[in-house]
């Protein structure tokens, strides 16, 4: 190892280290550690709220030092919090966090992904009707997914900035559609039915395999009504054909 490369690893190991050091290195320490927190509080506000500004300072001074940032850019960091908040003792009672992070990263992850073209609604009506179950739908690059025993979406809607933070139900389970509009994130509830079918789309199934996930019953419900819903949502982006073996 060169020298250079050595002193950078110290410098990076003394930065996240809680040992005493010198005066220039501990300027930088403090300035990290307020950056990748602030970053944190802003892309968890949920969290915080719920748990007040002294307890997330001190998870977050915690987090930080066992998670160093790995990229320039702090809107790649923090998609481990809701794991560490699983791990972190003082949050055991609160059983629910983790989830309300994960629902708030899967915002942050929305907020920041690509966009799409619009769907061709074109082509996917020249498609013959015995090809429609290898149909392969592609989801929009915003669209994330949450399922959650707890209510976790009535508590990230309660502490929105004009809420009191009362949620109106507490019981779960939730299971989250997270999509973007514009520059707007949005979260709703989706019946448990078109979670699993939306979650076979993101792993990729065709149509078809998506419908036999299902199960015939609830397939023929609510594929009738439920797709043609999420093409013009744009929560769907496209399409391709299956290639068959």
């Amino acid at each position: 190892m060169s020298t250079l490369a050595r002193t950078q690893r110290e410098f990076v190991a003394a930065l996240y280290s809680e040992a005493p050091c010198e005066p220039g290195i501990e300027a930088y320490r403090r300035n990290m550690l307020a950056n990748l927190g602030n970053a944190l509080g802003a892309t968890y506000p949920v969290v915080k709220r719920l748990v007040g500004d002294a307890f997330f300072n001190e998870a977050a001074r915690r987090y930080v030092r066992a998670e160093p940032s790995r990229s320039g850019d702090l809107n790649e960091y923090g998609g481990g919090f809701a794991s560490f908040l699983a791990a972190y003792p003082y949050a055991r009672e609160l059983e629910y966090l983790p989830d309300v992070a994960r629902l708030e990263w899967a915002c942050h992850e929305s907020y920041h992904a690509a966009g799409a073209v619009p769907f061709d609604a074109a082509a996917l009506a020249a498609v013959a009707p015995e090809s429609y179950e290898g149909l392969r739908f592609v989801l929009h690059p915003a669209l994330r997914l949450v399922a959650s025993p707890h209510a976790v979406v009535e508590i990230w809607e309660a502490n929105q900035p004009q809420r009191d933070g009362t949620p109106s139900r507490t019981e779960g389970p939730d299971h989250a559609v997270v999509s973007r509009a514009g520059e707007l994130v949005h979260v709703r509830l989706a019946s448990p039915v078109e979670w699993k079918f939306l979650s076979a789309l993101a792993r990729g199934a065709t149509l078809g395999e998506a419908a036999q996930a299902l199960g015939e019953a609830h397939a023929q419900a609510f594929l009738a009504a439920g797709l043609a819903r999420l093409v013009g949502e744009g929560a769907i982006a496209g399409f391709e054909l299956a290639s068959r073996a």
